[in-house]
Formats: C-alpha cells, sequence, structure tokens
C-alpha cells in the first residue's frame, strides 16, 4: 500500500506550477507593456509574442496583461486630458481677462467661443431623423 501512494500521487506534479509574480514583478511588466505598446506601436498579436519571450508565460496571461496595459493606458491619457483642459482654461480666461482690458471686446468674444468650445457647450444641434420604409420584394407572382 506504501508504494501505489508514492506513485499515484494526487495533485500537480512537483515543479509544474510557475513561480508567482510578486506585485514589483507586475507593475513592472505593465510599465513595460505601456513603453513597448507605445514606442513601438504594437499590435495584439506583436506584443503576445513579445510578452510570452520576454516573460515566459502563457498567452491566456498575456491576454490578461494586454487587457490591463490598455486600462491603464485609458485611466493614464483621460487625466493627462482633464489636466491638458483645465491647462488651457485657465489661459484662455487670462487672455479674456487682457482682452476686456485693453477693450478689445472681439478677442473677448472670441476667446469666449473657444472657451465654450473647449466645454463642449457649442455642440451642434442633433438632427433626430426617423424614417419609416417599407421595402415589396415582387418575384413575379402577382396577388
Amino acid at each position: 500500500m506504501n508504494e501505489t501512494n508514492e506513485t499515484n500521487k494526487r495533485g500537480r506534479p512537483v515543479g509544474s506550477r510557475k513561480k508567482k509574480m510578486s506585485t514589483a514583478e507586475v507593475e513592472d511588466l505593465l510599465t513595460n507593456s505601456l513603453g513597448e505598446i507605445l514606442d513601438k506601436h504594437l499590435s495584439y498579436t506583436e506584443y503576445i509574442k513579445w510578452i510570452t519571450n520576454e516573460y515566459g508565460i502563457s498567452n491566456q496571461m498575456a491576454n490578461e496583461y494586454w487587457l490591463r496595459t490598455w486600462t491603464l493606458l485609458q485611466e493614464r491619457y483621460q487625466l493627462d486630458r482633464d489636466q491638458l483642459i483645465n491647462k488651457h482654461l485657465q489661459k484662455y480666461w487670462q487672455i479674456y481677462d487682457l482682452a476686456l482690458a485693453k477693450e478689445d471686446l472681439n478677442n473677448a468674444r472670441q476667446t469666449l467661443n473657444d472657451i465654450s468650445k473647449l466645454l463642449g457647450m457649442a455642440e451642434p444641434e442633433k438632427v433626430d431623423v426617423k424614417q419609416e420604409l417599407k421595402i415589396k420584394f415582387k418575384f413575379g407572382i402577382d396577388e
């Protein structure tokens, strides 16, 4: 009975699991992924090949890192975009105040227009188009 237990052990074989990456290693991998995707303009397939060769991970985990990397990119650039909008607004308001101080109403008006565009207040009106179409097919059979 002792011999069969040694040969028929339950569970995974010893050494079949890869070492898990630490949180710092995962963060480093994601940072490197951001650089690779942005610098080398990698497509999904190219990214999967790169990360599996570089880090020796499975295609399934490579897909997970691809999705996490793109989520990070979107979050980062959304924050950058909001900061840039705030900076532009501040500059526009300075230009507006300067134009009013010089009594240059034309530039003040144009600056207000630019501010409204930047804030999305000058969006074109939406056109509501509703059509009801009827299509009749005739296959040579008269009714």
